[in-house]
């Protein structure tokens, strides 16, 4: 199976590395860590990751324009939050969802449901 190329956008640095380091561990290449909106945005124009692990509450702008962000390109996303599930924004709601704190087997089954999920479609 290809390594599949994925963003963290996390606000909570140690959360962002656990997270890395969980997916590195079983296949998945992190192509950055970031913990606003515009800069999530701009990696996703610029890199075209495969996947997202998108947190909802983020440092600076909204998750919800990374989620729109992500739906023009057709890149598929996880959203990884404290936040109950039944209060998520719509643009969010219908992601796969994963509550924090999550088990290190929950994300990377998560991640690999959705992310290799885009390339047999």
């Amino acid at each position: 199976m290809d390594r599949k190329r994925v963003l963290i956008v996390e606000d909570n640095f140690l959360i962002a590395e656990n997270i890395a380091h969980a997916i590195l561990d079983h296949g998945f290449d992190v192509i950055g860590q970031v913990d606003n909106a515009d800069r999530a945005i701009c990696l996703i124009e610029e890199q075209r990751p495969d996947g997202v692990l998108l947190d909802v509450q983020l440092r600076r702008g909204s998750a919800i324009e990374v989620a729109e962000a992500l739906d023009r390109h057709g890149i598929p996303f996880v959203v990884v939050s404290g936040s109950s599930q039944d209060m998520l924004p719509l643009a969010l709601s219908k992601a796969p969802y994963l509550a924090k704190p999550m088990t290190e087997l929950e994300l990377v089954e998560t991640a690999r449901r959705t992310f290799h999920a885009r390339m047999r479609n």
